[in-house]
């Protein structure tokens, strides 16, 4: 799931219709994608990021690193 997305689509009041429109493809197809069940592509990732003037790692990747990225081999 991508919560940070959604934080930002709902801080700036779009509603999933809206986000769908951006990337054109269905509501439903959106909302599967925003929910982590499909992946976006990278291009549809560049259309969100570039509509909610956010860079692309802020909205789809976390800060944190698991512990296995923490590891140094």
């Amino acid at each position: 799931m991508y919560e940070k997305l959604r934080q930002i689509r709902e801080e700036k009041g779009y509603t999933i219709e809206d986000m769908a429109v951006v990337i054109n493809k269905s509501p439903c197809n959106y909302f599967k994608k925003e929910n982590g069940d499909v992946k976006f592509s990278v291009n549809e990732a560049i259309q969100i990021s570039k509509f909610l003037k956010r860079k692309v790692e802020t909205i789809f990747f976390k800060n944190e690193l698991s512990e296995s990225e923490k590891e140094v081999k």
